[in-house]
């Protein structure tokens, strides 16, 4: 149903798990995760018009890697033009 890409290598174990715990909220719908119904995100912006559906997804993102992986921060989101319609966000993450 999701058509999430991610690319990466990684000279460390550490950032392995930041990998891990990224993809991981990335990837889940909020409301599905056991014990944390407020994990993940609400999806709500897959049908909107892509400006709206950007900024939606965005200031989510930025809330729910703060909440959840206070460890690191967003730094950008970089969007591109994928096949068939469809809009490709990079996101760009730092440490806090």
């Amino acid at each position: 149903m999701y058509d999430f890409k991610l690319e990466y290598t990684f000279s460390d174990d550490k950032l392995a798990d930041i990998d891990r715990q990224l993809n991981l909220l990335l990837t889940t719908r909020v409301g599905t995760m056991p014990l944390d119904r407020t994990f993940g995100l609400s999806m709500d912006y897959l049908d909107r018009p892509a400006a709206v559906a950007k900024s939606l997804y965005v200031a989510e993102l930025v809330e729910k890697v703060s909440t959840f992986l206070p460890a690191i921060r967003v730094r950008e989101v970089k969007w591109q033009a994928g096949a068939d319609g469809r809009v490709l966000a990079k996101v760009v993450i730092d440490r806090a």
